[in-house]
């Protein structure tokens, strides 16, 4: 991730390993996570980040969007302590 500007965060690549999901569902939830990054407000600014990874344990029952919302929390997190 790089910023592209003072208020703008750059995602050159997602990948999301989401097994037991169909690929359309996967689709659906990477977009609600980009949808997601763009409305957070005060984005730490992290600077270039070759990779940033992520784990969350969710339930196999949780909808795309409650699934999206802890893949955009704990993304959040990761950059705040990498600020």
């Amino acid at each position: 991730m790089a910023p592209s500007s003072s208020s703008d965060v750059r995602i050159d690549r997602l990948v999301l390993d989401m097994p037991g999901r169909s690929a359309e569902e996967a689709r659906r939830i990477a977009l609600l996570v980009a949808e997601g990054l763009a409305a957070a407000d005060g984005l730490p600014q992290v600077g270039d980040l070759p990779t940033l990874r992520v784990a969350i344990e969710a339930d196999r029952n949780s909808d795309s969007a409650t699934l999206a919302r802890h893949i955009v929390a704990a993304t959040l997190r990761d950059l705040a302590r990498t600020a």
